[in-house]
Formats: structure tokens, C-alpha cells, sequence
């Protein structure tokens, strides 16, 4: 019989928290599920441990794999996946015990809609990705006056470049034929915001959504994750992400192209504030930055149209290539 739902679980390097992962989904009050373990060519112990608790629950499948990265192993998971709705779960995060059965309720009482999202919270204190659309029932009508314009980049809110809708994977729960239908494709590029490219993708394709705004899901912020650090590639990443966007997005909707470009150079700025935070040294953030960004036509691509005018002299700044003033306009307001 099939399961309502598809929890499809990457795994790699996460030997002390996989446990307390792997636990608390099987420790869910709604049991008709099954669970994907992706082992992606984990180098520690992880493979063994999902071994283990496949050999003791017939509701978990181990794909073990040569290491593709985050993308890959969550689409060999979806490929795997049986069920109507499919789930992410990061594996050093974890959910709370009535996680499953609160979705399933609220899509019952919904119509069984194509995307579930709830909120998140880290595992210390609160989180700063809260959903800022109100909670309930969305039809296409809805989404198109009330999600769609601000969902990327909600212009009306502060600090600038915040989404309506955080684009984490993990905060949702899926139809598994509009994920099939929208998962980045394999020859993509994307290594880093795969959740960007994908969610918002399917959020827009969707027929109907319901929103929950309680914390079901806890995301575990540590040292040595993907998000963590600087990253050489940063620019050249993030470019693959928004030119994916824009190929599969871009000309739909003049606010969606004003919220691609928005939230593009928000993450910009966030590579700024990756280079300055390690060292906090200006003059070598800013030639680390000079140095990515230059090896992309991200400044060329992106444009002044709509942006307040504190982001229209940062973006000015970069078209005129002075990277250190542009670095000690983030510093300033980091």
C-alpha cells in the first residue's frame, strides 16, 4: 500500500547527529510513511547507521551512492520516493514528534493542496527565516495577489532582500509529481541554493498551497555545513542558482523579474558578508570579492530597476568596480 508520505533524508558526514535525525522521524505520532536514506558516498560511519535501522524498520530504503552533493542525493531520494507527498530532511536537523500528523490534518482538511509549508526554528534560539505570509488555505487566485509578488523579496518589509517565503526544501511537503515536474535539472550547475531554484519554481507552478505557521521542523546551525564559511566559488555558485531562475522564471511577471534581480543581489551582499566575517580584515574581503565576482558577469547582469537607494549605490559601487568602498558600505551596516 502506499504511504501518504516520502521522507527522503541526504546523508553525508554527519555521524554525530544522524541518530537524533533518523529518530525523531520514526518517533512521529503518524506512522504511514516511508523514509529514504540517501548515503552519498559518506566517508564515516553514517552508512553503517542507516544500515542498522533499515535492518530494524521496514519502512526505511538506504540508497548508498558515490557522492554527487546535496542536489543529487535529494533527487535520488525523490526518484526513489513512492508516496503522494515527499519531505526533505536535513541530517543534522530534526522534526518534532506530531511533524507529520499536523501536516497531514491540515492537508486533509485542505483538499490534500499540492505544497504544505510550515514554519522552522534553529536549534538555538529563534529563527530569523519565519514565514511572513499569514497562515491558512491559498487558491491560485490567492497566491497570484498575495504570495507571488513579494515571495523572493518582499519589498515592504526590512531589512531589504528578505523573502515572504524562506525557499528552504525542508519546510514543506510536496506533491511528488510537481516536484518531478520542477527539480533542477541534473546538467544545472547548482551546487549551492538548489532550495532557491527548486521551491520557488514549484511554488509557482502550484495550484493551491496551504501555509502552517507553527515550527515543525528544527534546523541545526553548525560549524562545517554547507552554509558555513566563506566559499571560493561563492559568486560563481550563486550565478548558477539565479540564472537558473531566470531561464525558468524570468518573463512571466514583471514583479517576479524585479524579485530575481532583488534577491540576487541580496546574495550578493551575503558574499561580502561571508568574506568579512572570518577575518573582519576590509581590504582582503574586498579583494577576495573582486577576485570572485570577477570571474562572472553577475554585476553586469544585475540591475538598478525598483531598488532603494541605499542598494542603488551599493550596486553603483560594483558597476564602477570599487570593491573596497562597496565592502565598507556591508561592513558599516553588518
Amino acid at each position: 500500500m502506499t504511504p501518504s508520505f516520502s521522507v527522503v533524508v541526504p546523508v553525508y558526514n554527519v555521524e554525530p547527529y544522524l541518530r537524533q535525525c533518523i529518530d525523531s522521524i520514526l518517533g512521529q505520532s503518524f506512522s504511514d510513511f516511508e523514509l529514504i536514506l540517501v548515503d552519498d558516498g559518506s566517508p564515516d560511519g553514517c552508512p553503517a547507521i542507516c544500515d542498522e535501522y533499515a535492518a530494524r524498520d521496514s519502512r526505511i530504503t538506504v540508497i548508498h551512492q558515490q557522492n554527487a552533493g546535496l542536489a543529487k542525493a535529494r533527487k535520488s531520494g525523490l526518484l526513489r520516493a513512492s508516496a503522494d507527498y515527499v519531505c526533505f530532511v536535513d541530517s543534522d536537523d530534526w522534526v518534532v514528534p506530531h511533524w507529520l500528523e499536523t501536516v497531514w490534518k491540515e492537508a486533509r482538511a485542505n483538499g490534500l493542496p499540492d505544497i504544505v509549508l510550515f514554519d522552522q526554528r534553529r536549534d538555538v534560539g529563534e529563527s530569523s527565516n519565519a514565514i511572513l505570509a499569514q497562515p491558512g488555505y491559498y487558491d491560485k487566485a490567492r497566491l497570484e495577489a498575495e504570495i507571488y509578488p513579494y515571495m523572493l523579496c518582499d519589498r515592504r518589509r526590512k531589512p531589504f532582500g528578505w523573502p515572504m517565503i524562506p525557499a528552504f526544501v525542508w519546510s514543506r511537503a510536496t506533491r511528488r509529481e510537481l516536484l518531478l515536474a520542477h527539480y533542477i535539472e541534473d546538467d544545472s550547475g547548482i551546487t549551492l541554493y538548489e532550495d532557491i531554484a527548486m521551491s520557488y519554481e514549484c511554488m509557482y507552478y502550484a495550484r493551491n498551497m496551504v501555509i502552517i505557521s507553527e515550527p515543525l521542523y528544527i534546523y541545526r546551525q553548525r560549524e562545517g555545513s554547507i552554509l558555513s564559511g566563506a566559499r571560493p566559488r561563492y559568486f560563481a555558485e550563486i550565478k548558477a542558482c539565479y540564472d537558473y531562475l531566470r531561464s525558468h522564471l524570468g518573463g512571466k511577471d514583471a514583479a517576479l523579474d524585479w524579485q530575481i534581480n532583488a534577491s540576487y543581489l541580496f546574495k550578493v551582499i551575503g558574499g561580502f558578508v561571508w568574506e568579512l566575517d572570518p577575518a573582519g580584515d576590509v581590504r582582503q574581503a574586498a579583494r577576495r570579492v573582486r577576485a570572485g565576482l570577477g570571474q562572472t558577469d553577475t554585476v553586469r547582469v544585475l540591475s538598478f530597476a525598483g531598488l532603494p537607494v541605499n542598494m542603488k549605490l551599493f550596486l553603483a559601487l560594483l558597476k564602477c568596480k570599487l570593491f573596497l568602498p562597496a565592502t565598507w558600505l556591508v561592513k558599516l551596516r553588518m
